[in-house]
């Protein structure tokens, strides 16, 4: 009898193991404003300020208005930034829940009267234990906080700004840049959810700006955008949320009689050596068996004891179905990739305030990507099991927030000097941020190894089903909660012959949940410096910014301040 709560633990282990399932993460990088020389030294406060190529991108109406020396010709401007984020440790929470399940098997008339017998003459061996709910763990959860790491990343990013000369009040211009982007490999289990990342977002932008009587100037850009992410990672979904369960017909459990390796392996060494061989042995149970016309063990076996001797055609024919219900989190390494061409446009007017100051305002449109891909996910089994793969296409729903910028510029000592406020408000509430949908309707299941890739025991639906019972609500729509930022800049040029000496301040807020799994991100505060020199038609200068992170606001607690640091040369040249 302890044999038969071995098979139908052995039954339930298979089912209930063998889940599929998937998960993608989240296609979003940090947002980098700081694209130009004099962006980076004033931490991108330089809006009304704007003046000369760059204009192009952060202010077209800007364009029209002479240049910081005081010309209007035609500018070219190639800038390279190093993107530099120091390495750190922190401490999470863990999402990995551990997995366990209940089991319950259907029997045909005939087991359930033997069960009934044997509890009737030998109660002690409780058969009909079979008949209620096995509970199995599968996984034991983490503790309740895990650690991860990430080493020190660089990536380095071109861009180019043009503007043309001002005729009759129309200035053209152009911006290449690439505004998002990220590129980080993350260890540990706590570093498991963004493992190795990688994003890009680019941005094409030509503009066109009317100025009238140098006093007020409208412009407008068209932004063509591409956006490009790959991910490898693992997550930990939340299973059979409505408690519908998984099933095997009967037919499939009787298919598994036909592969005695693999349920032998399944097996554990102490039933092997104790319950099997006293249900193959006691000859009180063989009798009650064979009154019912059932032989466990199959002819010619000599030995009275041994697991081999089993004849499972036999007792998997006595089970017609099981369900089988889980419960907390799945482990699942998955990668997945995913690219879209998107369109957007930046209207901007700036109105001179008497003879040394400048009012603008910019406002940059949502750009909304459908990113394309596929996603593979591997739920590792292992052992006799084996591991089940699940392909299907993806489509990244993510928008690029809105954003309103309110700026003046005040030049004082004899124009020596300009200092500029800006308020950015950024609408990150608006729209998808990283809503992730895979076709699972019509995804490709199949198991790699074991019994998972027996087709007889597990079709291609079943493996469908078991991917069905998984909750990916709560790991698809990682923008969930996001709320709309303020950003508060402060910059101080001073505006020699040949130089020009930046720097600057700046608060930055975080639009990310704080006290929740999802992208890592905390309010930063920013510091930048730079200069630009002046010789015969070139300019040429280098810049930093700083960004520090207030870590022990967020879910993702580390010592210290995180970073962000940017460090851009260029190199300009005006005919």
């Amino acid at each position: 009898m302890e044999n038969l709560v071995n098979i139908r633990l052995c039954v339930g282990f298979i089912a209930l193991l063998m889940l599929s399932s998937s998960h993608i993460a989240r296609a979003n990088g940090f947002k980098i404003q700081e694209q130009s020389l004099n962006a980076t030294a004033l931490s991108s406060a330089y809006i009304a300020g704007a003046r000369g190529a760059d204009a192009s991108y952060y202010n077209p109406a800007n364009m029209g208005f002479t240049n910081d020396w005081g010309e209007n010709k035609s500018e070219f401007e190639l800038a390279t930034s190093l993107i530099k984020i120091p390495g750190f440790s922190f401490d999470v929470a863990t999402t990995n829940q551990g997995l366990y399940s209940k089991t319950t098997l259907q029997f045909t008339p005939t087991m359930k009267n033997v069960i009934s017998a044997v509890d009737a003459i030998i109660p002690s061996l409780n058969l009909g234990s079979l008949q209620q709910p096995i509970i199995l763990e599968h996984s034991s959860p983490d503790s309740q906080l895990v650690t991860g790491s990430t080493g020190d990343t660089n990536f380095v990013l071109p861009k180019f700004f043009y503007k043309s000369r001002t005729l009759h009040g129309i200035t053209l211009g152009g911006s290449f840049v690439a505004s998002s982007g990220l590129a980080m490999q993350w260890a540990g289990k706590g570093g498991e959810f963004l493992q190795d990342v990688f994003i890009m977002m680019v941005e094409a932008s030509p503009s066109v700006s009317y100025t009238i009587n140098d006093r007020i100037s409208f412009g407008v850009g068209f932004r063509a955008m591409y956006a490009m992410g790959s991910f490898n990672n693992v997550v930990y979904v939340p299973l059979d949320k409505d408690g519908n369960g998984i099933s095997l017909d009967g037919e499939q459990i009787k298919n598994l009689a036909d592969f005695p390796e693999y349920l032998s392996v399944l097996i554990p060494e102490s039933i092997k050596n104790g319950i099997v061989g006293g249900l193959l042995s006691d000859n009180i149970v063989q009798s009650i068996l064979g009154a019912f016309g059932l032989n466990l063990k199959q002819d010619g076996c000599t030995s009275i004891d041994s697991v081999e001797c089993v004849n499972w055609g036999v007792l998997m024919g006595e089970v017609t179905g099981e369900q089988t219900k889980l419960y907390g989190t799945s482990k699942v390494y998955q990668k997945s990739e995913g690219k879209d061409i998107s369109t957007g446009y930046r209207l901007s007017a700036s109105l001179r305030v008497f003879d040394h100051g400048m009012a603008s305002i910019v406002y940059n449109s949502p750009v909304k990507f459908d990113m394309a891909g596929k996603v593979e996910a591997l739920t590792y089994v292992g052992g006799a099991m084996g591991n089940v793969l699940t392909v299907a296409d993806l489509n990244i729903a993510v928008q690029m927030p809105e954003i309103l910028t309110l700026a003046y510029a005040q030049e004082v000592f004899d124009n020596r000097v300009r200092i500029e406020g800006v308020y950015e408000r950024t609408f990150w509430s608006r729209g998808w941020k990283f809503n992730v949908t895979p076709d699972f309707n019509n995804a490709d299941y199949k198991g790699l190894s074991g019994l998972v890739s027996l087709p007889g025991v597990f079709p291609p639906e079943t493996l469908k089903g078991m991917v069905g019972i998984a909750d990916f609500g709560v790991v698809s729509n990682m923008g969930a909660g996001w709320r709309d930022t303020n950003t508060f800049r402060l910059g101080l040029t001073y505006k020699g012959k040949a130089a020009r000496l930046m720097a600057s301040a700046a608060y930055d807020a975080a639009p990310s949940p704080q006290d929740k799994v999802g992208i890592p991100d905390s309010d930063g505060y920013m510091v930048g410096v730079g200069a630009k020199y002046n010789f015969r038609g070139f300019d040429f200068g280098m810049a930093g910014s700083w960004t520090f992170k207030q870590s022990m606001s967020s879910l993702y607690h580390s010592g210290g301040l995180g970073g962000l640091f940017i460090y851009t040369a260029s190199l300009g040249y005006r005919w």
